[in-house]
């Protein structure tokens, strides 16, 4: 398989080419990452009112394998990602787009819930006390690129387009307060000897084509660190925002990119948000990217995403 090489201004040096043997074993496309500050001070960004401090995002040109043709198959334990083929919900497109209603939201959490605790439950070793509590249906927009939407503040929440990871220590411990009180987390962690947070993720509707969901693999890094390998980005003036800031991935030239090719409703990929091991990374960096093999005419993204606290009586 050709390699590419990533030049300072993020384009591909070498173009890639795809032959008969490996035309299916991999696809092209842009990636967006933080490239530090203006001020070289704290990042941060104000949802308000536009302002922030943040250098613009550099795109990158990767190669992006497809899980499906990975060997041997993923799994959460060894790779903190796993794609899970025959899964299909109960739940019709319809019931899911509702999740924009108070009665809605209630739908999912009492259908859907139950059917990711227990495909978690099946699929992660160890897995005890699994417990959903926060979901999201993402929805793109023809026409505009997610982060003008985010701006538009139209309430639509869109696909992820910074690489990112969803939790460190502080915003996992957080929110693990948050949903089950101070008292009872910290019975929980007196309980178990490690807990982490699972993303369930499967597309609503139709398979997707445009802005698929890209997970990123450093275990080739042997040196690679958490504190150095992912910038806070901290949110100014967002009292509903969920958490004390986001965590955007750094580039590095060794990590190794993976999708899943036109995955389906029936198919999800599940992934590791967060691990309390502190010998582990916190969780599996991900985010959408620009397929260059996406149709003209693809349908917008529609998935949904259910993240899970899991707790495990062993290390």
């Amino acid at each position: 398989m050709a390699t590419t090489t990533i030049t300072e201004q993020g384009k591909a040096e070498t173009p890639i080419t795809l032959t008969a043997d490996n035309s299916k074993a991999f696809t092209t496309g842009r990636i967006e990452l933080f490239d530090g500050t203006k001020d070289g001070k704290t990042a941060y960004l104000d949802p308000s009112d536009g302002s922030t401090n943040l250098n613009p995002k550099k795109t990158y040109n990767v190669e992006i394998q497809d899980i499906r043709q990975q060997q041997p198959r993923p799994s959460l334990t060894d790779n903190g990602y796993q794609f899970i083929e025959n899964s299909p919900s109960f739940l019709t497109e319809e019931q899911f787009m509702r999740h924009d209603t108070a009665e809605g939201k209630q739908f999912i959490r009492d259908a859907y819930w139950p059917e990711v605790r227990r495909l978690v439950e099946a699929t992660y070793p160890g897995a005890k006390n699994v417990t959903p509590w926060h979901f999201s249906v993402r929805r793109a927009i023809p026409g505009y690129h997610p982060d003008e939407i985010f701006f538009m503040r139209t309430g639509v929440s869109q696909p992820q387009a910074t690489i990112h990871v969803d939790n460190d220590h502080i915003t996992a411990d957080a929110h693990l307060c948050r949903v089950f009180g101070d008292e009872k987390a910290a019975e929980l962690r007196a309980k178990y000897k490690r807990w982490a947070m699972i993303n369930t993720w499967r597309p609503v509707g139709q398979a997707i084509q445009s802005w698929p969901l890209l997970l990123v693999d450093h275990r080739a890094i042997p040196d690679w660190k958490y504190e150095t390998g992912v910038a806070q980005i901290h949110r100014n003036n967002d009292a509903v925002y969920y958490k004390k800031y986001d965590n955007f991935l750094r580039y590095h030239p060794d990590y190794t990119y993976h999708y899943a090719k036109n995955i389906t409703p029936d198919e999800v990929l599940m992934f590791r948000d967060y691990d309390s091991r502190q010998d582990r990374y916190h969780g599996c960096p991900h985010g959408a990217f620009q397929d260059d093999a996406t149709p003209a005419d693809a349908p917008p993204r529609r998935s949904i995403e259910v993240r899970c606290f899991v707790f495990f009586e062993d290390e």
